[in-house]
């Protein structure tokens, strides 16, 4: 057998050097053809020809996501493959390394964002976003574009951040290939319906090198555990501890949970996603008050059961949207409740505080049949929880810390779903979990760069995370955690560990808030200001900020103290100051986990 000369191996690598894997695959299978056309073999004319017909050059097309925990980043890069196999020339970028200058070179833009918050973009397309929406922004009438917005359905401003970028690239000039579809927590079918929807038209549109076939070949992907929400491991419960002592308005549990024999990893500031049923009262509360029988056969997606069963483990029960009971007054003919269901300034208390229960109590409905009454309803998905532990420092296990939800509303007693369920359970208990990869609240690579760690509550579940997994390597120093929580004697979680590491040097300061132990409350936010002079110093030496908590009052109060204190201590304007701690966004040194 002749082999090539150097020279000729030189040239061939330099002709396929910068081409995808699919056209590798094309140029293979083409040279493969040549080979036997030179043989002279009978019926090889047509293959050479349709070979040589296939266009030189393929559609250029680019998948943009913007994601928080990663749903939007899955979806793309399946989409990334699947047109890749069909031999497209294609892009994947996240929005946050997205380059602005690029977009007037767009031909297709597919995109996939979901919202963050309240209608707001994930942290990692803010740049992103500022640049689209801004004066400098391109006219994109040569460039074809679709969206798939991702959201949760429980905020007023639904998939908002897709439904926006799609109105801006219309209003950019660009031209939709598909329509914008808004999909819910559980987003799985009508994301695949939205990708078989854009395969099929960028196929038609224009073939492509990929349409010629020279045989299957396995397309490279990217290993992930094999459970997911739909398909969790059941995993043992180990150990449950309340943390909280008596005399305190809450109680707040550390959970120890099994994950041996399961092959899942997981990093600091990942999310554990944890499968949860509904209470079976709840359930029945609901069909007695509606009159029904329970085993009523239902449809859901395509899957047929009894309405007990579907109440029980896939409607979502114990919250109601503004939504819902814009679609509830129109099923019911109630035109009182439709107009205060259309005014945010009205039903607040209702929206925080009842459950699906109140809602029928409160507009009783004449009829309701079950199909109707699980069509209304809002998926019953898996509770997620910041991961409190260390893969190195704890193999095999996963902890969690879960704040119980129980109030009193019109004379019963409501809870949350899942913590009320984890509140009864105990050790071999086994929990339906799976990993969410939180590629947006990551560790910095450097081990000696400064980490500022800011969490009220149960938001400090990431930073033990974070604490112990650098005691497992070693790290000391350069880690700066402030803690808040309302008193000092029931409710300093992990308060022995937090000393711990304060003595080995794990952990360099801590700055604590107890909001209840005076007059005058003091919140995190004001323990920043105060050492907004040591603060601003750790920002100047490149230190990473993280704030984990809720995201209404904490966290935009956190926000708010950062640009105060970069203001007061570098003399630059409040407008100046927001600019600053945006670019710590872009540049990933300053990340949010926010509920």
């Amino acid at each position: 057998m002749q082999l090539l000369t150097p020279q000729q191996i030189e040239q061939a690598s330099n002709a396929v050097n910068n081409l995808t894997p699919a056209q590798k695959v094309w140029v293979s299978g083409y040279l493969h053809g040549l080979s036997l056309q030179a043989t002279s073999q009978p019926g090889l004319e047509q293959f050479s020809m349709t070979a040589a017909a296939a266009p030189a050059v393929s559609q250029k097309v680019t998948v943009l996501y913007g994601s928080q925990t990663g749903n939007s980043r899955k979806i793309a890069e399946k989409l990334h493959a699947q047109l890749e196999s069909q031999g497209k020339q294609v892009t994947l970028q996240n929005m946050l390394n997205y380059r602005s200058s690029q977009l007037k070179k767009e031909e297709h833009l597919i995109a996939v964002v979901s919202t963050h918050g309240n209608g707001e973009p994930p942290d990692e397309a803010l740049g992103f976003f500022k640049f689209i929406n801004s004066a400098k922004a391109p006219k994109l009438d040569h460039v074809k574009f679709s969206v798939l917005a991702l959201g949760d359905s429980s905020y007023d401003e639904f998939c908002q951040t897709g439904f926006e970028l799609d109105a801006r690239l219309a209003e950019l000039g660009a031209t939709r290939l598909t329509d914008v579809i808004g999909c819910d927590v559980d987003y799985a079918d009508d994301a695949a319906s939205w990708q078989e929807s854009v395969l099929e038209l960028l196929k038609t549109e224009a073939p492509s090198v990929g349409d010629v076939h020279f045989g299957a070949m396995p397309l490279a992907t990217t290993t992930e555990s094999e459970y997911t929400e739909q398909n969790p491991f059941k995993a043992e419960v180990l150990e449950t501890l309340v943390l909280t002592d008596e005399g305190s308005d809450k109680s707040v549990m550390h959970i120890e949970i099994s994950l041996e024999d399961s092959g899942i990893h997981y990093a600091p500031g990942d999310i554990v996603a944890i499968q949860t049923n509904n209470a079976e009262d709840l359930v029945d509360g609901v069909i007695k008050e509606l009159g029904l029988d329970g085993q009523t056969l239902v449809t859901i997606k395509k899957q047929t059961l009894p309405l007990q069963e579907a109440l029980l483990t896939k409607r979502e029960l114990t919250h109601v949207t503004r939504k819902q009971l814009k679609d509830y007054a129109a099923l019911i003919g109630d035109v009182e409740l439709a107009a205060q269901a259309e005014d945010k300034g009205q039903l607040l208390t209702e929206i925080e505080a009842a459950d699906v229960l109140d809602m029928l109590q409160l507009w009783p409905a004449k009829a309701l049949s079950a199909q109707a009454l699980v069509d209304l309803l809002r998926p019953l998905s898996a509770r997620q929880y910041s991961i409190a532990s260390s893969e190195t420092a704890s193999p095999e296990e996963v902890h969690v810390l879960v704040k119980q939800v129980e109030y009193e509303y019109r004379g019963r007693v409501h809870g949350g779903v899942c913590s009320t369920q984890l509140a009864g359970i105990e050790n071999g208990d086994s929990l339906g979990v799976s990993i969410k990869p939180n590629s947006s609240f990551k560790l910095p690579e450097n081990a000696e760069t400064k980490v500022i760690m800011i969490g009220a509550g149960t938001g400090v579940a990431p930073f033990r995370s974070f604490l112990f997994d650098r005691d497992a390597q070693g790290i000391e120093g350069n880690t700066w955690l402030f803690f808040g929580e309302q008193r000092f004697q029931t409710d300093f979680l992990y308060q022995t560990e937090w000393q711990q590491f304060l003595k080995s040097g794990v952990l360099e300061k801590m700055s604590v808030a107890f909001s209840r132990d005076q007059a005058e409350k003091i919140y995190v936010q004001q323990r920043i200001v105060e050492q907004a002079k040591s603060v601003y110093q750790w920002l100047e030496e490149g230190a990473h900020v993280y704030v984990c908590g809720d995201m209404n009052h904490m966290a935009k109060d956190v926000h708010q103290a950062l640009i105060d204190v970069i203001a007061q201590e570098s003399e630059r304007s409040a407008e100046q100051a927001s600019e600053w701690l945006d670019q710590l966004i872009a540049d990933k040194r300053y990340q949010r986990d926010v509920y």
